[in-house]
């Protein structure tokens, strides 16, 4: 009985050696390589176009600055901005329109508007930001029908955030008909994101 007793203990403690020898060589190995994935969410952001917002006065490049009827009112627009910041490839095309001059009386007759029929729209080239991401921005050239709105600056080829800054010029012919006195028109500028 003591024999049995003595080897089965023997066997018991010979068995617990090999498990205590084996396991962690078998635990090292399998835990050498470890790969976790690690993810970045870029969020887009806007895009949006900046003009001017004060009113902005036309004047003559003649007769010292004072308009007289006959003459071009001109007026420069400095620092029109498309800033893109959505982080994608959609190109974008910057637009303008011009509503009619009315006069202060408005009374609406015909001496008392000034029609934009014959008026031009000039944009500049534009002066991208060469830290941000790629696009190729091209004006227009002279725009005229601004009663309906037109593309004045197109970007292609955009990858990534991107900016464009230029300066346009309005010319408005002033009619011999026109009356003396203040007339306000508006000019808009818009952005069209495209897919």
């Amino acid at each position: 009985m003591r024999k049995s007793s003595f080897a089965a203990l023997a066997l018991i403690g010979s068995v617990a050696l090999v498990g205590a020898a084996v396991t962690p060589a078998m635990a090292a190995d399998e835990n050498t390589v470890s790969n976790e994935a690690v993810t970045i969410e870029v969020e887009p952001g806007f895009i949006v176009i900046s003009a001017p917002a004060a009113p902005v006065p036309l004047a003559s490049s003649a007769e010292g600055g004072l308009l007289y009827a006959g003459n071009d009112a001109t007026a420069t627009f400095p620092d029109i901005t498309v800033t893109d910041e959505k982080g994608g490839k959609a190109d974008w095309t910057a637009t303008v329109a011009l509503t009619d001059f009315i006069g202060t009386a408005a009374t609406n007759t015909a001496d008392e508007t000034i029609s934009v029929t014959d008026a031009t729209y000039t944009p500049g080239a534009a002066v991208k930001d060469a830290t941000l991401g790629e696009s190729t921005v091209a004006a227009s050239g002279v725009l005229t029908t601004l009663a309906t709105t037109q593309a004045q600056q197109s970007a292609t080829l955009v990858s990534g955030n991107n900016s464009a800054v230029w300066t346009a010029v309005l010319s408005v012919p002033i009619p011999l008909s026109a009356l003396a006195g203040s007339y306000t028109a508006t000019l808009t500028h818009s952005l069209i994101p495209l897919s």
